[in-house]
């Protein structure tokens, strides 16, 4: 029994993405014994307050599941067709999540470093009428080029002191989400992710400073990282 809210996750796994050495797409190549996605997959079916979990992918995965992608439909997993773009994916998601559900978790499926711990977390931070998401601080010194100049010269140092990383997961109100969702398809709006989309339509948006690794995959040597993590935390298998 959870304390918190019912919750809704969407794990976004939809996009074109690179292939690795496997000639997989990245969300689904072999990391530490199971494909990519698996990871971020299992950490929200394991949380308490999940109620159901919808799986975005491209749609060809849905058209023609691999097997371990058709067991897991078999055992109630909602697996949707993506769109082209990441706001079109996450909408497809949004039209199967059912109305007991009081909040939506959305995550990347290319930070499969997620635990219910960090879910836990930025949960606590949600609500029905705001967001929440996972994000650490800026610690490097960040420059601004200066615009059109192609040998990338330093136009300023930027303050740093109120600059945050946005991460995933982000979880937010059931019916705001679907809103805003709505209003950004009609405007034809694209964000990076679905804070930015909240932040235009004037929803808060709460930071949920996380210090726990939870990294986003993007080349092969953030997998073989992903990798070492998981095995320093006593999971998966270098097969």
């Amino acid at each position: 029994m959870s304390s918190f809210p019912e919750t809704w996750g969407i794990v976004v796994a939809g996009g074109g993405g690179k292939r690795f050495g496997s000639g997989e797409l990245k969300q689904f190549a072999p990391l530490a014994g199971k494909p990519m996605v698996l990871w971020s997959v299992d950490a929200f079916r394991s949380h308490p307050a999940i109620i159901g979990l919808s799986l975005v992918v491209p749609a060809r995965y849905q058209k023609e599941p691999p097997d371990w992608l058709a067991r897991l439909a078999a055992e109630g997993l909602r697996v949707v067709a993506g769109g082209g773009t990441r706001s079109e994916s996450v909408r497809a998601g949004l039209e199967t999540v059912e109305s007991p559900a009081v909040l939506v978790a959305v995550h990347d499926a290319v930070r499969p470093l997620v635990t219910p711990e960090l879910i836990t977390r930025v949960l606590a931070g949600a609500a029905p009428d705001r967001g929440a998401i996972a994000a650490r601080r800026v610690t490097d010194t960040l420059k601004e080029a200066v615009a059109g100049n192609d040998d990338e010269m330093v136009r300023s140092t930027v303050d740093r002191a109120r600059l945050w990383r946005a991460e995933t997961p982000q979880i937010f109100g059931r019916e705001l989400l679907v809103e805003v969702y709505r209003r950004a398809a009609e405007e034809f709006r694209q964000e990076t992710d679905c804070a930015a989309l909240c932040e235009a339509y004037g929803i808060r948006v709460k930071l949920v400073e996380i210090d726990e690794l939870n990294l986003k995959v993007t080349h092969p040597p953030d997998a073989l990282l992903a990798g070492a993590v998981l095995a320093a935390r006593g999971l998966g298998s270098s097969s």
